[in-house]
């Protein structure tokens, strides 16, 4: 499978780069099945979206 990142789009090699695997819940039905929404994203300012960003979109660790 190939991983592409959701901000440059550009394709993710996991033997190679650091990246982050994000979910979220989508919704529930009634009967209490959840779908979920995936995404990963380079964890690296190589990204080209983040390494060209001016202010927007910076990389920020978390506290």
């Amino acid at each position: 499978m190939t991983l592409l990142c959701e901000r440059c789009y550009g394709p993710i090699d996991p033997a190679r780069e650091d990246f982050y695997h994000l979910a979220h819940i989508s919704h529930a039905d009634r009967s209490g099945d959840v779908v979920w929404n995936d995404a990963t994203v380079h964890s690296d300012p190589s990204c080209a979206v983040m390494a060209h960003a001016d202010g927007a979109g910076r990389h920020r660790k978390a506290a």
